[in-house]
């Protein structure tokens, strides 16, 4: 059994997590000039997810108002230290004087966060496992979105080959009855991975979308740096420095339910 993430890795996750996505966001406005940088901090990075300005867990998004008024309190002082540092050859000072400033709400993340790890609360609304789906399908009534986490901490849901055929087939049986829906669909760094890939048919690789280059603040792009025990994933953090890119590239998908069942009850022990 994989060990619990320690007080000491969820700070150096929060914290490597953080300096990666303003490096991410120095690296966005160089490219992107005429973004207003506070906005790319804003809408771009999931920063905010990282302090204890945040009041839910830490795959949740409740916050009240005194604290998004603080928040945005934040975004000035990261903007206001971005314009103080262009001039440096790279983003190393950039980097360090915001974490100082953000360190305090690093650690007031620290205790809630471990306990919430512990309780499940951030895989409290997922129906099958590590996937949950969207409460309604989209508008043609056809396609239902699902969302995937890892309800298998601190081990990886890829461990057992049949845990996400499995999932899915729940998740399939709920869907139907529910909503009726004939096709299944999402978007996600995931749809770039080999060991994701191979659980779905051909017309899901056929399917895929081209690369998003529209970046958002969420997991379908920041999700690949967590790893299975929620600790941060220096290799492809150093990766993404290195190459300017992200590791595995956010793509969009959907398949017949029929074609998934069909393929996952072949090709696994389900």
């Amino acid at each position: 059994m994989a060990p619990a993430i320690t007080a000491e890795e969820l700070l150096d996750y929060l914290v490597s997590s953080t300096r990666l996505m303003l490096w991410f966001a120095r690296d966005w406005k160089r490219k992107n000039p005429g973004e207003p940088f506070a906005d790319t901090i804003r809408q771009r990075t999931d920063i905010f997810r990282r302090t204890s300005l945040h009041e839910d867990h830490a795959d949740g998004s409740a916050a009240n108002k005194d604290n998004l008024e603080k928040w945005e309190e934040v975004v000035g002082m990261i903007a206001a230290i971005h314009e103080e540092t262009l001039a440096a050859p790279d983003s190393s000072e950039f980097e360090d004087r915001v974490t100082v400033e953000l360190m305090p709400y690093f650690r007031g993340r620290i205790d809630r966060d471990l306990r919430d790890y512990g309780n499940r609360v951030d895989v409290r609304n997922y129906q099958c496992g590590s996937l949950r789906y969207n409460l309604e399908p989209a508008e043609d009534g056809k396609r239902i979105g699902f969302h995937i986490a890892n309800a298998c901490y601190p081990e990886s849901p890829f461990a057992d080959p049949a845990y996400f055929p499995r999932c899915f087939l729940e998740l399939f049986t709920q869907v139907e009855e529910k909503f009726g829906v004939t096709e299944i669909g999402t978007g996600t760094w995931l749809n770039s991975h080999p060991r994701w890939l191979a659980l779905f048919p051909r017309a899901w690789h056929e399917n895929l979308s081209q690369p998003g280059v529209d970046v958002r603040g969420h997991y379908g792009f920041w999700g690949q740096f967590i790893t299975a025990r929620k600790t941060f994933n220096h290799k492809l953090g150093k990766q993404m420095r290195a190459t300017g890119e992200f590791p595995y590239a956010t793509r969009s998908s959907w398949c017949l339910i029929a074609d998934l069942r069909r393929h996952l009850c072949e090709n696994f022990a389900v």
